[in-house]
């Protein structure tokens, strides 16, 4: 039987690996290393303005150019300008995780991978966002992107993933000795957006 699957109002999740050169991930490990030591606490977070120091604006650069291209490529927007809002170092230590949430007031979020062990611990978790999709659920031979009600992408080191800003995700428990280290960020769309003629522009 001949049959047809297309795939409608897809969920876009980037991944690239093997983003920046080796120096640049010892110098930015060391730096937060650094910085998480001069203020040591749990689920350590850096400042949000990570992208307006020295050691850090080679991966604002690359993340940057990652999510234009992404936004003009697989969505084909259309818009004057794009930044980046905020972006912070994550040290998780052994045990701890975060919980789920998402990013508001931005249009694309990532996160980049500095230190990981690269065997699952402390995966990224994303949440199907339609409720009603799980309403029933029967038992399946094969978890796929198309079945499944969380999908998950490992940390894996000089690893960068960008996804909707909406989108809600966590990460589980580092079940490691080793610290996993990570810098997220947002994107905002600057200027006007959309055409007036159309009753349905923005400027930002």
């Amino acid at each position: 039987m001949k049959y047809i699957i297309q795939e409608v109002w897809p969920t876009k999740i980037l991944l690239k690996d093997n983003l920046l050169e080796e120096e640049y991930i010892s110098s930015m490990r060391n730096e937060l290393i650094k910085q998480s030591l001069e203020n040591p606490r749990g689920n350590w977070q850096s400042n949000p303005k990570l992208h307006e120091q020295n050691k850090f604006k080679p991966l604002a650069r690359e993340v940057l150019k990652l999510a234009k291209m992404h936004l003009q490529n697989d969505y084909y927007a259309v818009f004057e300008n794009i930044e980046i809002t905020d972006m912070w170092g994550n040290i998780l230590k052994q045990k701890e995780f975060h919980r789920p949430h998402n990013h508001s007031n931005n249009i694309i979020s990532g996160v980049y991978y500095i230190q990981a062990d690269d065997n699952n611990s402390s995966k990224i978790n994303f949440v199907d966002p339609r409720p009603q999709a799980m309403v029933i659920q029967p038992e399946v031979k094969k978890f796929t992107h198309f079945n499944s009600s969380v999908w998950f992408y490992p940390s894996v080191t000089n690893r960068c993933i960008l996804f909707p800003s909406w989108l809600s995700h966590y990460v589980d428990s580092n079940i490691t000795s080793e610290d996993r280290i990570s810098i997220a960020f947002n994107f905002m769309l600057k200027g006007k957006l959309g055409k007036s003629t159309d009753l349905q522009s923005a400027e930002f």
